[in-house]
């Protein structure tokens, strides 16, 4: 069976029309179009607007004292002056104008503010993006990127109604530390062109940018190169001597001086800045550089060559594939952001409430000029440096990058690329987390740091979505291959210790007052580390911390990851922290990742009993980590 409907023209003054082509469905498409439409007002009646405004809820609930509000401003204004180069970076280097980078951190970082579930995340445009976001604007231009982020914000908000948060934590860590890598790897690659003021003809792939940069390397600007080389050396630098005050605050200044300077005393140096590199017709003036016009709501589709590429189904085929790109990026490095938030303060994010505000931030913003908007780590860790709470952080990172637009539009355009491209280089160095990288090639399974490398190649050389759908499907293999060893056979795994079994034939033991017990259930691996360890958290009246791993049957990457994280805040915590029953599989794992080195004052029990007694004994006789 067949159903036909007609599109007809019923705009107000106009005349019926019902000749229109029909439009064929057939039973099995309505069937699945009314699943949709179900399954979408399920996932609304769900959610009851519960996760909206989750974050300030909280922090109302809390109590927003003014000294809390004051030391939230100071925050904001920090992470907003860390955030006006970067946005500006991160647009340029995506093909957009520098001010639609700084619209997309005012509209974008306001909004997921508002709405998000995080009271630590500061949000706005990511070196993540920048390899999605290239092809996107190069075929599409400025106003495809608008329109595919409008319905990124679409998905990214339906899944957030749907409560589908969760799902970050079924992608492996090696899966997410590999295309992080591959990202930072091609970010740097794409940064070489500006760095060293090349001059060669656009490219479209990653491979193609770094052999096309290499040939034509006889055309740099040498004055460039040395701009840069002295600004990413200096980041670095900054950076080892003084931890405390962010290094693009002082270095880009003094790049920015000496881009000014240096011409002054040797005209024939040349320095490709914003100013003259940018220019925007606004209210009939020419702007070069950065235009002192605040963010202006208009049509994204309204804009340039904007509404042909609604006009087929093809085209819009297109700008959804780059649609869901966007928001997968977008739901990872905002939930992994939020997650490394919670562990810095020991507090819990709302998922769900940060896809849906996150949604209705990559909703909003190209309605006002932006593009693409995430949770951002570097944002985020700066603003619980500087002392942030609560949303109101947020919202003041915001209204500075609005005050610098308006009144030092001027002095931004000064900017050298170069020392842009550096600091780019410099975030996506940090970005890749080369030490986690080589600890999981050094202390993993074979299986899961060939993923990790897997991953990473797949990024550079197709992109993100392809390597995290594969790398989801091998290490979901890999998963199965091991659950179903441990489940057929008993061959290479150890009998229970005598202790451990005598202890589960008997009575339960009792927990003595001033432990903290917490059990653990299950294999720790990628789908679950996160559930399992989320209930581990310091609690009042508490001295030791037990943690009873005897029902831990496996433990990869992601579980030792997990498990690392949540000691270290048990340690800060001032709380002694123990582990108990370990199993041979887990032991191993444990001993190869070397924990006894970065926790030698953790300690291994055999039994609860034999911690509770040894625990409470002014002389303990406890098995170091290193020797499990």
């Amino acid at each position: 069976m067949e159903y036909q409907f007609r599109i007809s023209d019923s705009r107000p003054g106009s005349t019926p029309n019902n000749e229109g082509k029909p439009i064929i469905l057939s039973q099995k498409s309505v069937a699945m179009l009314k699943a949709l439409i179900i399954n979408l007002r399920i996932g609304m009646n769900l959610a009851h607007f519960a996760d909206f405004c989750a974050a300030w809820r909280s922090s109302i609930h809390e109590g927003l004292s003014a000294n809390r509000l004051f030391r939230d401003t100071i925050a904001g204004i920090v992470v907003g002056a860390i955030s006006l180069p970067l946005s500006m970076a991160f647009a340029i280097s995506s093909g957009m104008s520098p001010q639609s980078g700084l619209y997309t951190a005012i509209v974008g970082g306001l909004v997921a503010g508002i709405f998000g579930g995080s009271k630590y995340q500061i949000s706005g445009p990511t070196a993540a993006f920048i390899v999605i976001l290239i092809p996107i604007v190069r075929d599409f231009g400025p106003a495809g990127l608008m329109i595919t982020t409008a319905f990124a914000g679409l998905i990214l908000l339906l899944l957030g109604l749907l409560k589908l948060g969760k799902l970050i934590d079924f992608i492996s860590f090696p899966v997410i530390a590999g295309f992080t890598l591959g990202i930072a790897i091609s970010v740097i690659i794409l940064q070489l062109r500006n760095f060293s003021g090349v001059i060669a003809p656009p490219t479209n792939s990653i491979v193609s940018e770094f052999n096309t940069v290499l040939s034509h390397w006889h055309s740099c600007n040498v004055a460039d190169m040395v701009l840069g080389t002295f600004t990413l050396v200096a980041l670095f630098g900054w950076s080892y001597f003084f931890k405390n005050i962010p290094a693009a605050l002082v270095v880009l200044p003094i790049s920015c001086v000496l881009g000014v300077i240096l011409p002054t005393w040797e005209p024939s140096l040349h320095f490709d800045t914003i100013e003259n590199h940018f220019s925007i017709v606004a209210n009939g003036k020419i702007f070069h550089g950065i235009p002192p016009i605040p963010p202006q709501f208009e049509l994204p589709w309204m804009l340039h060559d904007g509404m042909h590429l609604l006009d087929s189904f093809a085209g819009f085929m297109s700008l959804f594939k780059g649609a869901f790109a966007i928001a997968v990026l977008s739901a990872i490095e905002t939930l992994v952001t939020a997650v490394c938030g919670d562990r810095l303060t020991s507090t819990r994010n709302n998922p769900n409430g940060e896809l849906i505000g996150h949604g209705l931030a990559n909703m909003i913003s190209p309605f006002f000029g932006g593009f693409s908007v995430s949770g951002a780590i570097p944002r985020t860790a700066a603003n619980i440096q500087a002392g942030g709470t609560s949303p109101w952080a947020s919202v003041m990172h915001s209204v500075f990058l609005l005050a610098s637009i308006l009144l030092f539009s001027r002095y931004l355009g000064y900017l050298p690329l170069s020392a842009m491209a550096a600091l780019l280089i410099y975030v996506a160095y940090f970005m890749s987390d080369l030490r986690g990288c080589v600890d999981i090639v050094r202390t993993a399974e074979r299986e899961e740091w060939l993923t990790l490398l897997l991953c990473a190649v797949l990024t550079i050389l197709f992109d993100m979505v392809t390597a995290i759908a594969v790398g989801v499907i091998v290490t979901s293999i890999l998963f199965m291959y091991r659950m179903s060893e441990i489940s057929a056979t008993k061959e290479g795994v150890d009998e229970p210790i005598n202790d451990q079994e005598a202890e589960k034939n008997t009575a339960p033991i009792t927990v003595p007052d001033g432990i903290l017990y917490f059990k653990v259930n299950g294999a720790l691996f990628f789908g679950s580390a996160s559930r399992l360890t989320s209930e581990i958290h310091p609690e009042e009246g508490g001295k030791y911390a037990v943690i009873d791993l005897s029902d831990v049957p496996l433990i990869d990457s992601t579980g030792i990851y997990q498990l690392v994280m949540t000691v270290k805040q048990l340690l800060a915590s001032g709380l002694i922290v123990s582990l108990t029953g370990l199993q041979p599989i887990p032991r191993s794992a444990l001993r190869a990742a070397k924990l006894g080195v970065a926790f030698p004052e953790v300690r291994i029990f055999r039994t609860n009993a034999e911690a509770f007694r040894v625990l409470l004994t002014p002389v303990s006789k406890i098995l170091p980590l290193g020797h499990i």
